[in-house]
């Protein structure tokens, strides 16, 4: 007759273990299916036979015409983008961006029987969001630069202040996350001096741009100057203001209706209670309450056997 509680404890802890195991398979669930990517859609210009490579930084393996446009929306300023395609059978290829100019038929040719070159538009996206180096202010995904110069000196603290930067817009970044940063000179890091090659990044503290400081350019210029749109807040003007925002929400009773504060709190109350419930459904008690007749029959069993 001792046997019998040991099975009879068997069969309750079945249940649960199995409602562990399929709360944590739910968890697992939810937690996999909100990842979402944009969905993008071009529409084809034309097909070339050839046209200018781009800069070695802008071509960028592909596996498909799809992904191509995805790398051209999350890496803005991108008019138009071209797909030169590779294996015709698997659709992978090399795509070929070119920041900040438009397409020039011009420069191409289609003299040929079997066009590699497909030329799309800029791609538009929906479901999801472009990956850029903007940070938390979109003003620097796209900056415009305030002067385009040579020989401009580094900041005096070089050490705090200079910085290796993907182009313009992470420079520009860089200052805008900065505690203080006035403004940046961006240096390309190559013979092409486009804004949007890799490059280092100055950042001045304070002050502003002094024209009078560069140098003339013998050739083109080789210095991108942006100014910082959207400083971040300093320590003091943030505390100052949450200081304000607590004293005008206050904590008195004067000028408060008891009825109205009742009526609120028995609604936050509700709205509370329910947000509790329908953040239960795919839990474990939810599963027991389900199983546990079937356990306490199977105990109802093994006790009339024995």
């Amino acid at each position: 007759m001792k046997i019998a509680p040991f099975w009879v404890s068997i069969a309750l802890l079945f249940p649960r273990a199995l409602a562990a195991t399929e709360s944590i398979a739910t968890s697992a669930t939810s937690t996999t299916s909100t990842a979402t990517a944009p969905t993008c859609t071009s529409s084809l210009i034309t097909s070339l036979c050839s046209y200018p490579k781009p800069d070695t930084h802008f071509a960028i393996a592909s596996d498909g015409r799809p992904s191509c446009w995805e790398y051209c929306n999350a890496h803005p300023p991108c008019s138009f983008v071209i797909f030169s395609a590779g294996n015709p059978y698997t659709g992978v290829g090399t795509c070929w961006l070119y920041p900040g100019e438009t397409f020039d038929e011009s420069k191409g040719s289609s003299d040929c029987a079997n066009p590699s070159l497909s030329v799309y538009s800029q791609p538009v996206c929906a479901g999801g969001s472009a990956t850029t180096t903007a940070g938390g202010c979109a003003a620097t995904a796209t900056p415009s630069a305030i002067a385009s110069v040579c020989g401009y000196p580094a900041p005096g603290d070089c050490f705090d202040s200079c910085a290796a930067s993907s182009g313009a817009s992470d420079c520009l970044s860089q200052c805008a996350k900065a505690d203080s940063c006035s403004y940046v000179v961006f240096n390309p890091g190559d013979s092409s001096n486009s804004p949007y090659v890799p490059g280092s990044c100055w950042m001045y503290p304070n002050g502003t741009f002094e024209a009078g400081s560069a140098s003339t350019c013998s050739d083109g210029p080789e210095q991108f100057v942006y100014k910082n749109v959207c400083p971040k807040p300093s320590s003091s003007s943030s505390s100052h203001s949450s200081s304000v925002t607590e004293r005008s929400s206050g904590t008195g009773t004067s000028g408060t209706n008891p009825d109205t504060t009742t009526r609120t709190t028995s609604d936050s109350t509700t709205s509370a209670a329910t947000g509790s419930t329908t953040s239960s459904e795919n839990s474990a008690p939810a599963s027991l309450s389900l199983i546990n007749p079937l356990a306490i029959g199977v105990a109802m069993s093994i006790l009339q056997a024995i």
